[in-house]
């Protein structure tokens, strides 16, 4: 029986290798901005990841019950040379994606999704 660790090293592998050359990076963390298992670039420090991650989702739930449209599903941020995705991995962790420029973002949040999906089983 694999470990969580590497249960969820495999749903990281899987989005990463079905979402092509668009995913630059992948981390699933813990709701306190521990990162649980990363697969980000060795030029990118995976803990500041996870603590922006947190903090970003953190923040869009803040404003979205503020704003009172319910329920923050994810949050993204687009910028010059890429985008940053954020969404719940269950109660208990995040799911963040680093894509490149011009990456196919409907693809990769479906398979983000599922990700997400399997992680929140997994833990």
């Amino acid at each position: 029986m694999a470990t969580r660790q590497e249960q969820i090293s495999e749903a990281l592998d899987r989005l990463s290798s079905n979402a092509g050359s668009d995913v630059a990076g992948v981390a699933a963390v813990s709701m306190d901005g521990i990162v649980l298992v990363s697969r980000m670039a060795v030029d990118v420090n995976a803990d500041r990841v996870g603590a922006v991650a947190a903090t970003m989702m953190g923040v869009t739930r803040r404003v979205s019950g503020e704003l009172r449209i319910g329920m923050a599903e994810e949050t993204i941020i687009k910028a010059d040379h890429g985008l940053f995705l954020v969404m719940p991995a269950g109660d208990q962790s995040l799911l963040a994606v680093n894509l490149r420029q011009g990456a196919n973002l409907g693809m990769v949040r479906l398979e983000a999704r599922d990700a997400a999906q399997a992680i929140s089983q997994i833990l």
